[in-house]
């Protein structure tokens, strides 16, 4: 029996090698990568510029990081001591401090002038005496470890108060903690 196809001339046919296509193929990769790639940097470059116009000033407010170590409230008295840390990247410049009672609503310190400067990775101590603070209790100065201070509930001393104490920086940030006298 005859092959039909017999007819036609089989041809000795070769395809591309593996390694030739390999390299065409890496050719046009790279091209249209190194493209992308400098397109890229192009526009990191651009962006970068454009922050540069920025004012240096508004750029640092994002760099501004500041954690309280310790408050201590200085038994038998009226003060405050707050220790301060500059774990941010630029000079911190606190401006003034506010100091809630929590369950009371009762403002101790109200946006009380500071004017202290905390460099780059240092602390500092800001004390605040009875100049700044305001335990009145309606009628004569009183201290921390008096019972309307202390505890929640003066009468029934059934928790802890807890202060919230806010400080603002010139920049415009604030940071706020929750404490409670004498590390209770």
């Amino acid at each position: 029996m005859k092959n039909v196809f017999s007819r036609l001339p089989v041809k000795n046919r070769r395809a591309v090698s593996q390694i030739m296509g390999s390299i065409v193929i890496l050719g046009i990769v790279s091209s249209v990568g190194s493209v992308i790639l400098f397109n890229g940097m192009n526009s990191i470059s651009a962006f970068t510029y454009d922050l540069s116009f920025h004012e240096k000033s508004k750029n640092e407010i994002h760099r501004e990081d500041i954690m309280f170590e310790h408050v201590r409230f200085v038994p038998g008295d009226d003060n405050i001591e707050i220790d301060l840390l500059n774990i941010g990247t630029v000079e911190s410049n606190i401006s003034n401090i506010t100091i809630l009672k929590i369950d009371t609503q009762e403002i101790i310190a109200n946006w009380v002038d500071v004017e202290e400067v905390v460099p780059v990775e240092t602390n500092k101590k800001i004390i605040l005496d009875s100049f700044d603070i305001l335990l009145t209790n309606g009628i004569v100065t009183q201290t921390w470890d008096d019972d309307y201070y202390y505890y929640v509930d003066a009468n029934a001393a059934n928790g802890v108060a807890k202060y919230k104490i806010s400080l603002t920086t010139v920049k415009g940030n604030f940071f706020t903690t929750v404490v409670s006298p004498f590390n209770t």
